[in-house]
């Protein structure tokens, strides 16, 4: 997933996936720079309009899954789910990208209320330790 995100936050260039600060290999272009932009905006405007991952004086691409949890056993699916957010900012010029995945959350089964609060404090963390200018000044 974070591959398939990184290429939209990179102008649609897919670069070889690494844990670390160090040399970047390309890997091909998977998506126009068209398309990776219009797919940031709407990432962008999802953030904005939710707000719970918004943060102020930076643009923020974003975006929520929530996925029920199939039954290997039975079929189907069982009552629970997994939870994710992905996302990379500053979303015009992103410094990092960030996967939170929370598999069965307790009482909870909206992404909007697990694992939001980590993405965003871990962003404000990182936009703050690395001393990343604001992009949008509100």
């Amino acid at each position: 997933m974070l591959t398939a995100v990184n290429s939209i936050a990179n102008n649609g260039i897919m670069m070889a996936p690494r844990l670390t600060v160090g040399e970047s290999r390309e890997e091909g272009r998977p998506i126009s720079a068209e398309t990776a932009k219009t797919i940031t905006n709407m990432m962008v405007s999802a953030v904005k309009i939710n707000v719970l991952a918004d943060i102020k004086g930076y643009d923020v691409a974003g975006k929520t899954g929530t996925a029920m949890v199939p039954d290997f056993d039975k079929g189907g699916y069982r009552d629970s789910y997994i939870n994710t957010f992905i996302g990379f900012a500053p979303a015009y010029d992103p410094k990092f990208s960030i996967l939170v995945r929370i598999d069965e959350p307790e009482g909870n089964p909206l992404a909007g209320a697990s694992v939001i609060p980590p993405f965003k404090e871990l962003a404000e963390f990182i936009l703050s330790y690395y001393g990343v200018a604001p992009d949008n000044i509100r």
